[in-house]
């Protein structure tokens, strides 16, 4: 009786130090927290506190007045649009790094936003279109995705030198890619 056991202590592999068992769970919590990161949604503050913050997918979203935009981003961002920013909000990333969101109107009258870094380097600029200004292929996409939907607003995307097609709707917004063979369909979000 005593060698079975002897037997069964040898063919076990399961940890016998507190730095292994230590080691082991530290091992497993990590592989499980990278796999399984949260969605975390919009959150504020009252109004006491006078801070509006936002959080998504592991960013914080805060808004701020213009005059804390770093320079080479205004300048970088009224450079491509050439328009008067109202608002402008900043978003620290969950890698870590910095974007500003801003706001406002070109010459021609439309909404523009445009995310760019503190330095200046221009991540994504959306611009309010009229809707004989899209492609007719991501016209045709849209509507076949959304055919009795009414349209609110047409925007032009353009990330990296690609561009994209926004159709605003009801309670969705469809992005479609300038050929037609994308298309992504988001739900509305708060504007912060």
């Amino acid at each position: 009786m005593n060698k079975q056991k002897k037997q069964t202590k040898k063919l076990m592999i399961l940890p016998t130090n507190t730095w292994q068992k230590l080691f082991i769970v530290t091992g497993i919590t990590v592989s499980f927290v990278s796999m399984y990161s949260c969605n975390v949604h919009a959150q504020s503050f009252g109004e006491k506190e006078n801070v509006l913050i936002a959080q998504n997918l592991g960013g914080i979203v805060r808004k701020i007045p213009l005059e804390e935009v770093a320079v080479p981003a205004m300048s970088s961002a009224k450079t491509a649009t050439n328009a008067a920013f109202s608002q402008a909000r900043i978003e620290l990333k969950s890698d870590g790094s910095l974007i500003y969101i801003l706001r406002g109107k070109n010459q021609q009258g439309f909404e523009v936003e445009v995310q760019v870094t503190p330095s200046g380097t221009l991540i994504q600029v959306d611009e309010q279109i009229e809707s004989s200004g899209v492609p007719e292929i991501a016209l045709k996409a849209f509507k076949k995705w959304a055919p009795n939907d009414p349209l609110i607003s047409t925007w032009r995307s353009t990330r990296l030198g690609e561009f994209f097609y926004q159709f605003v709707i009801r309670d969705f917004w469809l992005e479609i890619a300038a050929d037609g063979n994308k298309v992504v369909i988001y739900r509305k979000k708060i504007n912060i």
